[in-house]
């Protein structure tokens, strides 16, 4: 292979080559004339994730159109730029880092989640700040290990929304025939996490989990299994998988041999747009669902809906939707109290410290960058679908709707 010489692109000797390496190495040291500033979008538009994708990409830009026609960030407008992470494998992050940091030049990264995991080696060294939602325990040890200070999860943990789950049934005040639980999870770490979180909050409250069992993605016949979680007479039913195909064809399939009255819950899958047309189809009535990234039923949250609506002509999603628009106000707000989008260290630690006031809640980090969900911070939401619609039943610990009996109820 032969190799390029300085001195060969100015015609120049040997002699002169030192000469011409430091009048590029000068040009190179001139400040670049930006006229924006780049923001990175790593985010699922392809695969079985795609519609949380869709939801992603739509509160980013709308997020970032509110911003440039408000004058941008100090003074620039800014610019999105996506990449398909697809099935969030660690190749696709690789090349989403390469893509949008090194080619793209990309002042900060925000997604609802990124790959739980592979995201964190791909985007850690590079030092920008990284603000999503993986929400799994494992990325928050892998990221302190990395000592990875601009990597922000902007909700709480995986077993910490498992138990805050299980405690908004209760306050819900419903009369449960028994005090009888039975858990199905994927088998994915999040799932289990869930799982294990929910398991000990029902425990702690006097419940007996009377069945558990891990399932793999791949599921959709339950027949055997919806067979034993009859045989244990349940109270209340709880799917966690994140996997739209799981939760239809289970939700489907109970419903036409449930377990007596049991109410049933698919946790976070039912509040994403994964299960839009199976609610639109009335297919879901009764079924909960739960989720800490809901906006707020205020002023900012109508407002946010109205947003919404005027630019996509539908609803908002009830997860998602929401915390990635904050995300990208939080992160702008930041960026101007530090004013310099490329100093990182500064901008994290303005994320960090600011305690951002969001459509979602406060984003109050601790000290291992999540936040604890909270009515002082994020509060948990759980929803019921009926008629149609999901329906707000706890806000925090604030009860403002009634669980209607299931469709299925006799």
């Amino acid at each position: 292979m032969q190799h390029f010489q300085w001195s060969n692109l100015f015609g120049l000797g040997r002699g002169h080559t030192v000469l011409a390496a430091a009048f590029v190495a000068a040009l190179g040291a001139q400040p670049a004339i930006s006229e924006t500033i780049s923001l990175g979008a790593p985010i699922p538009l392809t695969g079985y994730l795609a519609a949380d994708g869709a939801t992603m990409e739509q509160a980013i830009r709308l997020a970032v159109d509110e911003l440039n026609a408000n004058g941008g960030v100090l003074g620039e407008q800014v610019d999105v730029v996506t990449f398909d992470i697809g099935d969030l494998t660690p190749d696709k992050l690789s090349a989403a880092a390469a893509n949008l940091i090194e080619r793209e030049g990309v002042s900060v990264l925000i997604n609802g989640y990124g790959g739980m995991g592979p995201d964190i080696p791909a985007f850690c060294p590079y030092g920008i700040p990284y603000i999503h939602n993986d929400a799994v325990s494992s990325v928050i040890d892998l990221a302190e290990r990395m000592r990875c200070s601009a990597i922000f999860n902007a909700s709480d943990v995986d077993v910490n929304y498992g138990r805050a789950i299980f405690e908004q049934f209760v306050d819900t005040g419903y009369s449960f025939e028994s005090k009888r639980l039975a858990i199905v999870h994927g088998d994915y770490e999040w799932d289990i996490e869930v799982a294990k979180g929910m398991t000990e909050a029902a425990e702690a409250a006097g419940w007996e989990v009377v069945f558990t069992e891990e399932v793999p993605y791949d599921t959709v016949e339950w027949t055997g299994i919806l067979s034993k979680i009859r045989a244990t007479e349940p109270a209340l039913v709880h799917l966690e998988a994140l996997d739209p195909a799981v939760a239809t064809t289970f939700i489907s399939q109970f419903k036409d041999n449930p377990a007596g009255n049991a109410l049933v819950s698919v946790g976070y899958m039912g509040a994403t747009p994964g299960l839009d047309d199976v609610i639109a189809q009335g297919n879901a009535e009764g079924v909960l669902a739960f989720t800490l990234n809901a906006h707020l039923e205020d002023e900012e949250g109508r407002a946010f809906e109205q947003k919404w609506r005027d630019a996509y002509g539908a609803e908002p999603p009830v997860s998602l939707a929401a915390a990635v628009y904050d995300m990208v106000n939080m992160w702008a707000a930041a960026v101007e109290k530090v004013g310099d989008a490329s100093d990182y260290a500064a901008v994290a630690d303005a994320i960090r410290e600011m305690n951002y006031d969001g459509i979602a809640g406060i984003y109050a980090f601790n000290d291992r960058n999540f936040i604890n969900t909270g009515s002082d911070t994020q509060p948990a939401q759980l929803f019921q679908v009926q008629d149609g619609k999901r329906v707000r039943l706890i806000v925090g610990e604030e009860k403002v709707g009634e669980i209607a009996s299931p469709s299925w109820s006799k």
